[in-house]
């Protein structure tokens, strides 16, 4: 048996030559019969190809991710969209010199100046950049619901003198309007450097024309009613190209010399790119207001009274006639004046709060006195309890903007003027909007 296998062996050495695999085929037959080498297992037959769909099932099959447990993400309900509050007031005021003393309608003594803004400051009554009031009319943002616009006309040295270190000092924002033929010409006019140094801090600058003559009175030059339209067209465009080629900035508002012009002076400063026109009408911006339109309260001097006219908003009076408490007041023993529902500058998640104004610390109180303003509703009607001498006021609907302002007026005495505080809290509509952790 060994001799034969071992004869099989070397004749299948000898096979393995190219042209012998017959023979190498017999011999393995041969010595599967013989029981040299075990047989040769069947061959399995070949599987058919597997289809596209098949191979993709193949694929997921052999994600390991398939076998866990499937976990649901967690709904994010989307932010509540933006609404802008077209219920909001602007009042402008405008200025011209600003001296030690006054004397005259266009200039007002500093001291009387300085009055004025720390009235505001005390009122909390924001002022806000004309900016600000045109990106609200575009749609883009939304302003305090009650606000207050500062502006300069001609470009007097007297605003950087002594207006600048007022504003500057409170941190209100305020627009110089300057005519070309006023600047940096010595004297009592503006120079460059104290224009720029003033926008360093809040100062917006508009343009005053070139001359600063009425608009609607037709120059000696102008022979004809077309040279006369040029005229028109160089006063309004000559004068911003003027201002943005020295300041390097771009110039979007227009105040007309003497608050004198016309709708079709309106449209020409409209279509050569300005945003806002400004007049000399003592009326207060509003949401409809025409941007070519936008009234303004010219301060006559010392005299409080267009003064007094731009700070009195709709339901309370204006800021020179009551005494207004900051919202930390303390009274005689240093406790905490009023207590303030929700608490001022705090943010809260209930879209519908109970506000309410302690005023146990006060003293006495007026019942009939006491008046309660939210923005957006107005004077709204409040329950008072002469006992806890607590107001209350629940909101009726769900507030849908980010911030509320209140405001609360009340006499101690009939014979006293009105006390008013006012407050803001703010309102995190996302967090409102999510389901309730368990």
């Amino acid at each position: 048996m060994n001799r034969l296998l071992t004869a099989f062996l070397l004749l299948a050495a000898l096979s393995a030559a190219p042209g012998c695999k017959r023979i190498q085929d017999k011999l393995e037959r041969l010595a599967e019969k013989s029981g040299a080498i075990p047989p040769k297992p069947p061959e399995k037959p070949a599987e058919p190809p597997l289809t596209p769909e098949q191979v993709l099932i193949e694929k997921k099959l052999q994600d390991p991710g398939m076998l866990q447990a499937v976990v649901p993400e967690p709904e994010i309900p989307a932010a509540p969209a933006f609404e802008l509050n077209k219920s909001a007031t602007v009042a402008i005021l405008g200025y011209h010199d600003v001296r030690d003393r006054g004397g005259s309608p266009m200039l007002i003594a500093g001291s009387k100046f300085r009055e004025q803004m720390q009235a505001i400051k005390d009122s909390n009554i924001p002022v806000i950049p004309l900016a600000d009031v045109m990106a609200w009319k575009r749609g883009e943002k939304n302003i305090p619901q009650e606000s207050i616009v500062i502006t300069f006309d001609d470009g007097w040295e007297g605003v950087y003198e002594h207006a600048f270190p007022v504003l500057k000092e409170l941190g209100f924002p305020f627009t110089v309007y300057l005519y070309k033929k006023y600047v940096n010409i010595g004297g009592r006019s503006l120079g460059w450097e104290q224009i720029r140094e003033m926008m360093q801090h809040g100062c917006e600058i508009g343009s005053h024309s070139v001359s600063h003559e009425s608009l609607k009175k037709k120059p000696r030059t102008a022979k004809t009613d077309a040279d006369y339209q040029q005229w028109i067209l160089a006063e309004l465009k000559d004068s911003r190209e003027f201002l943005e080629q020295n300041l390097k900035v771009k110039v979007t508002s227009f105040a007309y010399p003497y608050g004198v012009f016309d709708d079709e002076i309106m449209n020409t400063g409209l279509q050569i790119g300005y945003e806002s026109l400004v007049t000399v009408n003592g009326q207060k911006v509003n949401w409809d207001t025409p941007n070519g339109k936008l009234g303004r309260y010219i301060i006559h001097g010392d005299s409080d009274t267009n003064f007094k006219l731009a700070t009195s908003f709709r339901g309370r009076g204006d800021v020179g006639s009551n005494k207004f408490l900051v919202a930390d007041a303390k009274n005689d023993k240093g406790e905490q004046l009023v207590k303030l529902t929700p608490a001022p500058d705090s943010t809260i998640k209930e879209r519908r709060p109970l506000i309410e104004a302690d005023l146990k610390n006060v003293g006495t109180v007026v019942p009939e006195s006491i008046k309660l303003r939210v923005g957006g509703l107005g004077t709204v009607p409040v329950h008072y309890d002469p006992q806890s001498m607590i107001v209350r006021f629940q909101m009726p609907y769900k507030i849908r903007r980010e911030e509320c302002v209140v405001s609360l007026s009340f006499q101690r005495e009939a014979s006293l003027p009105a006390e008013v505080i006012s407050w803001r809290f703010q309102v995190d509509l996302a967090a409102a909007y999510l389901p309730e952790t368990p």
